[in-house]
């Protein structure tokens, strides 16, 4: 028989109050408040790895807006990786939303803000239920029926482009595949292609609504575009066996590529072209034929933007601000795509919750967009054609740019983009932009079923054509030139009339004035 320590000769009654201390104990509800009672709690229950992994992803993806498809991939110990993460990022802004008006930062602050969404996720949008008994899942548990009543609220304010079920698009890469050999790959997939004709634009939309779960359609305007139904995108986020043969981007991306439409072996500018879907759409469009100088200035974007531009010879990229690129490292550009950074309001995320509208931001971007409309018009002199676009839906950095450039820059005009696209197309500019609004289109969720887009096209002014805007602009200036010169003058004269005839008062003081400098002088 072992021999006994004396200091392990312990009573039975204190062994089992020791032991007692590393029971889990059950807690009560939190008040939401943050400052419960600390209670004794038992070991430490890990955050189940899914959780923790996509709560990793998921920042990767906000925070450094990083492409993390390749990095899931990776991740043989992250099966439902996709599906989980896919989740969180397209409800985010609803997500973010319910955080916000939940005040879970400030109500339990210990919990991590990452993990907290990507539970919110699973719980409103998932399974409907969390996994485990660790702390976080537990803490969001006690939150639930808040979560989903907060969830109700939010869905009852949706803007009408907030319900809108979008169609997967997806465009063919037609370096590596024709429009041909796409639909005989996709027939071994069992997907079903719909050979109706339409004769306009709307009763083609009707019948994107309809598309059954196996069926799809070539789209009314461009013919290297699919549109699958809405259901179709959990079998694209899986098909990687098809990542090379086939590009998932939104239909509306397809405009501004579409409406400069270089011809083969032409020089093209991508001013800003991370991460790179219209640049090797652009390299399409031309057969991998001529010179694309693709710049981008965020290390993490340009890298992104070389990755995507590997398999195509006629792209070569620029790390550089846009603003510094010279015609000297871009020789012979004749058309230029310019994306720049904006608001993104358009985008389908940002259009689920209706979002107040940050005037000051809007202001400083259009400025940038303005700077770099006009760099492009003024440093290369052999651009013939230049497209402007963004995913905005706001008039200042659209229409209003659009106007601002054209005030100030006689030698380009703008070009009506419909005529340009050369297919029906449903909305364009405000009308409140005359001469400018009727002649650029706009992507709009609710009628097209697509992002929200902005386009216009500028076009170098041929011999003996002119810009009206900036000729009507420099009239304007002209006249104002011309009343302020009146209105310098009538003030002139009308101070000249004023000394002239003082009042009594100030002749007064004018008098005892003078009569004291000459007493001065005499002494």
């Amino acid at each position: 028989m072992r021999n006994v320590c004396p200091s392990e000769r312990i009573p039975v009654q204190e062994k089992i109050q020791k032991n007692e201390k590393f029971k889990p104990t059950t807690s009560a509800p939190s008040s939401g408040k943050g400052n419960d009672t600390k209670e004794q709690r038992g070991p430490k229950i890990p955050i189940p790895t899914n959780y923790r992994k996509a709560v990793k992803y998921v920042r990767i993806a906000v925070e450094e807006k990083r492409n993390i498809q390749p990095l899931i991939e990776k991740d043989k110990h992250f099966r439902v990786g996709r599906t989980l993460v896919g989740r969180v990022l397209s409800n985010m802004p609803v997500i973010e939303a319910i955080y916000k008006q939940l005040e879970l930062a400030s109500k339990e602050p210990r919990l991590n803000e990452w993990l907290a969404k990507v539970l919110i996720s699973e719980l409103l949008f998932g399974s409907g239920r969390l996994v485990g008994n660790s702390l976080p899942v537990e803490c969001m548990m006690r939150y639930e029926a808040q979560l989903r009543t907060a969830l109700t609220d939010i869905e009852a304010k949706k803007s009408p482009a907030g319900n809108v079920k979008e169609p997967r698009f997806v465009r063919i890469n037609t370096n590596l595949l024709n429009v041909e050999g796409a639909k005989r790959l996709l027939a071994e997939e069992q997907w079903n292609l719909v050979e109706e004709t339409f004769t306009d634009y709307r009763s083609f939309l009707e019948r994107v609504k309809k598309l059954g779960d196996a069926e799809y359609m070539q789209d009314y305007h461009f013919p290297d575009m699919l549109v699958f139904p809405h259901s179709a995108k959990s079998y694209w986020a899986r098909a990687q066996h098809l990542s090379d043969k086939f590009v998932l981007q939104n239909k509306a991306c397809l405009l501004p590529t579409y409406l400069l439409k270089p011809p083969k072996k032409s020089v093209v500018l991508d001013m800003c072209s991370a991460p790179g879907l219209k640049t090797t759409h652009l390299a399409c469009l031309m057969k991998n034929k001529g010179r694309i100088y693709a710049v981008e200035y965020d290390r993490a974007r340009y890298a992104l933007l070389c990755e995507y531009a590997r398999g195509f010879g006629v792209i070569k990229t620029i790390q550089s601000d846009c603003l510094e690129v010279t015609d000297e490292q871009v020789p012979g550009v004749q058309y230029v795509l310019l994306d720049p950074s904006c608001s993104g309001s358009g985008m389908l995320q940002r259009q689920m919750v209706p979002e107040p509208i940050d005037e000051d931001r809007l202001y400083k971007l259009a400025g940038l967009q303005y700077k770099l409309l006009s760099h492009a018009m003024n440093a290369f002199p052999h651009v013939r054609r230049i497209v402007y676009s963004t995913c905005s839906v706001h008039e200042m950095e659209n229409e209003g740019v659009v106007q601002g450039v054209l005030r100030h820059n006689g030698h380009f005009r703008l070009l009506d983009a419909r005529k340009e696209l050369g297919k029906e197309w449903l909305n364009v500019g405000s009308p409140e932009y005359a001469g400018i609004g009727e002649r650029c289109l706009y992507a709009k969720t609710v009628d097209d079923l697509t992002i929200g887009m902005f386009a216009a096209v500028f076009e170098r002014c041929p011999e003996g054509v002119v810009n009206e805007v900036y000729v009507a602009y420099e009239k304007q200036k002209h006249s104002y030139d011309v009343v302020a010169q009146k209105m310098s003058r009538q003030k002139k004269r009308e101070g000249q009339n004023g000394q002239s005839e003082d009042t009594p008062a100030q002749h007064e003081v004018q008098e005892k004035s003078s009569s004291k400098k000459r007493k001065k002088n005499r002494e």
